[in-house]
């Protein structure tokens, strides 16, 4: 794992962790993590996925972990307003430069997993990133931080897999409405407990195992 930084059109400096591939030509993975939480969130499940032939990058989005020098000023997502959070879809469009300008990556077999907010941020970028092939949503909202979720899911077309603990009430009741919409391949598992995003793979490790192999099926 090399920890790499890149900056954002708008001046952020982002953090990341990448996870080089192994071989020519591989899908590639971005993971972005749940407030509060960094980029560390995704390390089990990363290094799964690199186990499995995928490059992958998690970053921490703007104003969290290392990711909090803007032109030289340092932000805070405690001080964020609504719009700050959705700035940054800036990390995701700058991530996926990044990850394009690397050796051994197929940028065309995109694939991108979010938990909570990071949640509906992926799904934005599918809505409007033909490049993107799957989609992984961990504890998705129906709005969360005015990005709205109903409407963009009818514009991915793809396969999604959505998970969601069913005492989190609120991503249960938003994943299961979102399952309704989205109209491609579709996987939704609600499990018990009230685990919200990353916190349920470090709890049931073994959901890994069922998710690795559904992405494997459909990003060979």
């Amino acid at each position: 794992m090399e920890k790499i930084t890149f900056r954002t059109k708008d001046g952020v400096l982002i953090a990341g962790n990448y996870f080089k591939p192994q071989k020519e030509n591989s899908p590639v993975f971005l993971l972005l993590h749940m407030m509060p939480a960094t980029k560390e969130s995704w390390n089990t499940f990363a290094l799964r996925l690199a186990a499995r032939g995928f490059a992958c990058l998690a970053i921490d989005l703007r104003g969290h972990g290392g990711s909090i020098d803007k032109n030289r000023k340092k932000i805070d997502y405690k001080e964020f307003r609504d719009a700050d959070h959705r700035d940054s879809m800036n990390d995701i469009k700058s991530a996926k430069e990044f990850l394009a300008g690397q050796k051994d990556v197929d940028i065309s077999r995109f694939a991108i997993a979010g938990a909570s907010i990071g949640a509906n941020l992926a799904l934005w970028q599918a809505s409007v990133d033909m490049d993107v092939r799957l989609l992984v949503l961990l504890s998705a909202g129906l709005n969360y931080r005015e990005i709205q979720a109903q409407e963009l899911a009818p514009k991915y077309p793809g396969p999604v897999y959505i998970l969601a603990s069913e005492g989190d009430t609120y991503a249960a009741e938003s994943s299961r409405q979102l399952y309704g919409i989205f109209p491609g391949d579709k996987r939704l598992n609600i499990i018990n407990g009230k685990l919200h995003g990353t916190a349920m793979f470090d709890a049931m490790p073994e959901l890994i195992d069922e998710l690795l192999e559904w992405i494997t099926a459909r990003m060979k």
